[in-house]
């Protein structure tokens, strides 16, 4: 599953909104963000998506050829951006307010949708995505103030509950008896 720890992004903008629960109106925030992250996050999307994007250096640098699988020259440099429709939910969201601790702000709950990749020569990838949350009125103002600015992040998926979700699809089947 996707997810990042400590991550410099990029908050785009924050959308208020009223979300519908039952007859009751409930405050809903968008929070846009874009991160570059290496090209290895796309690995948590779908196995062959990096593959798809990137292919090896045919002219590695010393520390290409020292780490990783070389893997940074782009495949299709016309493509553009990329669409991925792909919605996680249950999601805790920590933005390092300064300093540390209890200062963070920690959004629970939160929907992460509407990603969009932009492939980028050398191996990094943009990652842009929106997440829904509804955040206590003591945040809002915080959150609002990072609107355009560099964060620090973590989006943490939430705890699997299936073999299914832990393995994927290298989850152990029931063998026929």
């Amino acid at each position: 599953m996707f997810q990042l720890t400590e991550h410099k992004a990029k908050l785009s903008n924050v959308n208020p909104r009223a979300e519908m629960h039952g007859d009751q109106p409930k405050p809903a925030f968008d929070l846009m963000i874009e991160a570059a992250c290496p090209s290895t996050v796309l690995n948590a999307f779908h196995p062959e998506l990096r593959a798809m994007l990137y292919k090896k250096d045919e002219a590695p640098d010393l520390v290409e050829q020292i780490e990783g699988d070389g893997m940074t020259s782009l495949r299709l440099p016309k493509l553009g951006s990329l669409k991925w429709d792909q919605e996680y939910a249950g999601y805790t969201v920590t933005v390092d307010y300064g300093m540390g601790g209890d200062s963070n702000i920690v959004l629970g709950d939160v929907k992460v949708d509407k990603f969009k990749f932009t492939a980028q020569e050398g191996g990094t990838v943009t990652v842009c995505c929106r997440m829904i949350a509804h955040p206590d009125e003591k945040v809002i103002g915080p959150l609002c103030n990072f609107i355009q600015r560099d964060i620090i992040l973590s989006i943490t998926p939430p705890e699997p509950t299936t073999v299914h979700e832990l393995f994927g699809d290298e989850a152990p089947t029931k063998q026929a008896a």
